[in-house]
């Protein structure tokens, strides 16, 4: 269907925002901050003797005195330790991150990656009140995208490098999380956050169910007004439209870019119908 409309060659809109994915965004902010934190100062050791002004006002240190200071639950979602810590963080966000948001749209992985890394952070900080403990990093964020990718495609497959096998998606996620239990509750781990990995991987999960994803907006379908004591009847169905199809180009675009930047589950039952009909109008023309 797309080879045969002018989609990709339209131009790009001149808004930065829609013109890049949630995803695109969000690893662009991490490069751009771990450049900054090397030009303002650089990482220095573990307690930070000459830290970058990024660090000494982002990071998040759990300590008394910082107990006011909430802004640090999202900047330490920003800032790395070294280029590998970035690089193996972005590699997932950019690996898991596609998967959600081809599901969820923009607006709500971005959400569901800030949210995911403020419930890790909260975890952190509960578990290290008053002791001298510092985080940073994504992977509070990377986790929840990854219990999110599970929910959203558990079926995928992939592969792992050690040991080299295919496995499921879900699988993978359980035993990630079943291995961050066990150092969590072992209390093992050498400078890794582990709480801070479940907590975003709960952050995930919360976000995934309806309940909570309904806080966002957008998520059902519209309902009725309340139900009274005594059950409807039931009702026939809609009889179907049973005009004749009249395909439009402009239709066809103005709800593929819909579905580009909100995914296919937010499209009404009309717009997935045209969709369909107009697919198949496409494939008549190209058998002609």
């Amino acid at each position: 269907m797309l080879s045969d409309r002018d989609y990709y060659n339209r131009p790009n809109p001149d808004n930065f925002w829609q013109r890049h994915s949630a995803i695109f965004l969000v690893i662009v902010a991490n490069v751009a901050v771990f450049l900054l934190t090397l030009l303002t100062g650089g990482m220095g050791d573990v307690f930070y003797r000459s830290p970058s002004l990024l660090l000494e006002f982002g990071a998040l240190m759990p300590c008394s005195q910082y107990e006011w200071q909430l802004w640090r639950l999202v900047t330490y979602q920003f800032l790395h330790a070294d280029f590998w810590h970035l690089f193996f963080n972005m590699y997932g966000v950019w690996l898991f991150g596609g998967m959600v948001e081809r599901e969820l749209g923009k607006n709500k992985t971005l959400v569901l990656y800030l949210s995911s890394g403020v419930l890790g952070g909260i975890f952190f900080s509960l578990a290290n009140w008053y002791k001298p403990a510092i985080c940073v990093g994504a992977s509070g964020s990377l986790f929840g995208l990854m219990v999110a990718a599970a929910i959203a495609s558990p079926q995928t497959r992939m592969f792992l490098l050690i040991p080299p096998m295919p496995i499921k998606l879900w699988v993978m996620v359980l035993i990630y999380c079943g291995i961050e239990v066990l150092y969590a509750l072992r209390g093992a781990g050498g400078n890794v956050a582990h709480l801070a990995h479940l907590g975003g991987a709960l952050g995930g999960l919360l976000f995934m169910l309806r309940p909570f994803r309904n806080l966002f907006g957008g998520w059902t379908r519209r309902r009725s007004s309340p139900r009274s004591a005594t059950p409807d009847p039931p009702r026939a169905a809609p009889p179907r439209n049973t005009q004749p199809f009249v395909f439009s180009q402009e239709e066809l675009n103005r709800i593929l870019d819909k579905m580009s930047r909100q995914g296919y589950y937010q499209l009404t039952e009309d717009e997935k119908e045209f969709l369909r009909q107009s697919s198949e109008e496409l494939k008549r023309r190209r058998a002609r």
